[in-house]
Parts: C-alpha cells; structure tokens; sequence
C-alpha cells in the first residue's frame, strides 16, 4: 500500500551563546525539542494519503457494461476521496474519449455488510467440523447473543438452523414433469453439474438452503432445489411452533424490535434471517437479541448453529441471560441506503496514463475496516471496462446484472483516501496490544521490563559520568 506521511511542526529556537554551549546544554535544547515535536504531533495530528493499491492492477481483458457491474472490497481506511476505474478509451482525444465512453454512466459506492469478515457467520457455503449445534430450542430455554452493529439501518438478525430432518427423510425423489432440471454442485449459486430429464427418479440424501441433496447415478453428489420435485420422501419429523426473536440495545430491557417465524418455513442445515424494521441509526451501537420458542417441545422443535471457542471477540454468547463460552454463528442484516458516493463518468477524467476514469469527491467517513460495493451503471450506450486476475482486499469477484456470468476476476480500479491520523489513538492502540500480550505471556515481559530498566540505567549512569567529565 503507498502512502505519503506529512507530518508539519515549526520549533522555537533559543540563543545560546556560542562559549556556553556545552554538551549538557546541546543535550537540553535536543531534548526539549524532542518534547515539542511529539507535543505538536500529538495536538494536530497528521495527513495521511494512501491508495487501496500501488497502482491500478494491471489488465487481463475487457467487456462491455450494458446494465450494471458491481464490485465489493474491504477499505484500510476512513476519508475515502477518489476512484479510478479501468476503461477502453475508444476516442483519438481524451474529451471525445470521455464523452462517448461514459455516454451518461455513473459510479456509485456503497456499504457491502454481507460480505465483512468481521462477524462469525462466514462464507455462505461453509460449515466448519469445529462449530456445533446447541440441541433444542424448546420451552423456557433463551439463547441470545451481544454484538456491535458496524454499518447503518439495521433490519435483521441471519442465524444459521437445522430442522432435524423437517424438510424430508432419506429416499427416493421424483422431478417435476417438464424442462430438464440442473444439478448443481452446491445448493443456490454453485455451478451446474448436469442436467437431468424431467420426471427422472433421483437418490434423495438429505438437505440444505431448501435444495435437496441427491446422489447421481456416477457418484457425484449434487443440490436440486424442492421446488422442483413432484414427489419427496416423507420428512423425518414436523416442527410447527414459532420461533422469536427480540432486539434491546445493550443495558436496555425492553426490546426495540421483534421477529417471528414458524419453524415449518425453516430448512434444514440452512441460514435463516429474522427481519424487522431497520434501525437507521445503528451504525457503531452496542446489542443484544435472544431467541426463543416457548411453545416448542422436544420433537418439535429447531437448533442453532454455534462456536464453543470465543470466534467473535466483539460480543458474548448469551444462554438464559447470563454469559457462557463461545458464540453464536450469527450476521447482522442490513437494508441497503443512500450510495456513500455518486459520480457522474461524464464529469470524470481519462488518464492516458492508466487508461482509467479518474474522478474526486469529498472525503467520506466511517469507511475503515469496512466492506464496500463500488457499483458502475451503464448510461446510454455500453461501457468497456477492463477487468483483472488480480482480485481486491477480501478476495471477491465482479458481479453482473440480471445473473451474467462474468470473467474470473475483478474490475481494474483503485480509491484513495485522504484523512487525519489520530497519533493518540495510535498510542493507545498500541499500549493496549502490548498489555494484551503482557497479560498472555508475563514470564516473557516481566524479563524484557528489567532489560529496558537495566539499559534505562546504565545510560542514565553513562550520561552523569560524561556530565561531569569522569
């Protein structure tokens, strides 16, 4: 990452005539402006500029955006003030190249809170062997789970749930008369295996996300959804009691929102998500939300999906109100809002150097550490942009509009950012790490105190010979 540290302070200077400038008084003047240098560090701060990347990745091809081509990455940092995005630039000159490249395209930048890497609820399609299933959720039991909200309007709570076999049993399944039916090799958005004939019998297994986990006839195992089968196995069991959920602001006790679903419309091994009204406001508040189904019974009942090791150090693990080990794989859900950035491609710039759109905003906030969407849309005509093997910060693809399937790569783009390094905030950070670490390993900092005391000594014992001459 290139950055460019200005760091400005101005030190008075002081007179000393030249005969009584001895070393001890060289020392004073070092030291005293050693102190104010810090002084004016710390009081003003410093401008910090730096980019996502060195420089634009370099390109691996092009296409044509007719509808909308989007890109998520992880951002280092607040003051977000520019972006460069990859082009095709088709014009002899750089403003005939402008006008009929953009042809009325806009840029915008958003939040992206599904893809953070904060929160334990991972990838979409990954199940880690370590987390478990915390038994039924049944009668008076309440599980619940503290958390910090990291983006704005808040309107869902996305848990991860098992039926015990509510949707069907192991058997034979019959597909729906009609079109073929695609296998994929993950259930939603994996890749297609094979299609198979309509009112073809299948090994069913299992499932999961609502698709149904078959067995084809060369092994393989692969995802159809229910919708498509005429005829299922018969469902191990039936849950049809309501499952609720409650939402407080920490140290509140009274819920400020409240979701219901019945567990009939859960599905196996599957993520469900409990939505509400969003909260506007949420940005950076503490939570909480339980869950519980009172009328549930064993039998009749769902689970949750938890971590019995501490995966999300942001929040506690609630069972019955009180604290215990490790966390619920849980993500918070978000409505989307205004775009953080809107710019207009017609009014951006062409670099002939990178081949890029270039364009500058005002600084925008609350963008550090956070997963962002940058969205292009396509104006009058198609936009040719360029797209990398190079993927960003977070490993994510481009996406496409309308479910194209778009090369194996990422835009060509890169943002800069512009804002005041908080030095006290970045002393107390590091204070903080190093007591942390204290605390893990003491032997090791207790021995590394007394070596720093013993050098703080014998310089101290060195500096009072030199003093007086010994």
């Amino acid at each position: 990452m290139a950055r460019r540290w200005s760091v400005h302070s101005r030190l008075p200077r002081w007179q000393v005539p030249r005969a009584t400038a001895t070393g001890r008084d060289m020392l004073r003047r070092c030291a005293a402006g050693a102190v104010l240098l810090l002084m004016s560090w710390l009081l003003a701060g410093c401008r910090v500029e730096h980019l996502l990347t060195a420089e634009l990745p370099g390109a691996a091809g092009s296409l044509m955006v007719g509808g909308t081509v989007s890109q998520v990455f992880l951002s280092p940092s607040d003051g977000l003030d520019r972006v460069s995005l990859g082009v095709v630039p088709p014009g002899p000159t750089v403003r005939r190249a402008v006008d009929s490249l953009a042809s009325g395209a806009t840029l915008e930048i958003h939040y992206a809170p599904e893809a953070d890497p904060g929160y334990p609820d991972g990838h979409f399609h990954d199940w880690p062997a370590e987390h478990a299933w915390l038994g039924e959720l049944v009668g008076d039991r309440e599980i619940g789970q503290t958390f910090v909200s990291r983006y704005p309007n808040l309107d869902g709570i996305t848990l991860r749930v098992a039926t015990f076999g509510a949707d069907l049993s192991p058997g034979e399944g019959q597909l729906r008369e009609g079109p073929a039916v695609p296998v994929r090799r993950l259930p939603v958005d994996g890749e297609r295996i094979i299609e198979l004939p309509g009112g073809s019998t299948v090994r069913v297994e299992g499932s999961a996300e609502g698709w149904a986990q078959v067995r084809l006839e060369d092994g393989q195992v692969g995802y159809v959804e229910l919708s498509q089968f005429s005829r299922l196995p018969a469902p191990s069991r039936v849950n049809d009691r309501d499952v609720v959920l409650h939402l407080y602001r920490e140290g509140e006790a009274e819920p400020i929102r409240t979701a219901t679903i019945n567990a009939s419309e859960m599905h196996d091994n599957s993520h469900v998500t409990f939505r509400f009204e969003p909260l506007p406001d949420s940005m950076g508040v503490r939570y909480r939300f339980t869950v519980a189904s009172p009328e549930s019974t064993p039998g009749n009942a769902v689970t949750f999906r938890y971590a019995d090791g501490d995966v999300y150090p942001d929040g506690t693990r609630l069972e019955g109100g009180d604290p215990v080990e490790g966390d619920l794989i849980f993500r918070p859900a978000y409505s989307e809002g205004e775009p953080l950035v809107q710019v207009d491609l017609d009014r951006a710039v062409l670099s002939g150097q990178t081949q890029a759109l270039e364009a500058s905003f005002a600084p925008v906030p609350d963008t550090a550490s956070r997963a962002l969407r940058l969205v292009v849309r396509a104006g009058h005509a198609p936009l040719p942009v360029t797209w990398t093997e190079q993927l960003p910060e977070g490993g994510h693809q481009l996406q496409l509009s309308g479910g194209q399937e778009g090369p194996p790569g990422a835009l060509v783009f890169n943002v800069g950012y512009r804002a005041d390094l908080d030095v006290g905030a970045l002393v107390a950070g590091v204070v903080h790490h190093v007591g942390r670490a204290a605390r893990h390993d003491p032997a090791f900092f207790a021995l590394y105190g007394v070596a720093l005391v013993g050098t703080g000594g014998w310089l101290g014992w060195a500096a009072w010979r030199w003093r007086d001459g010994r």
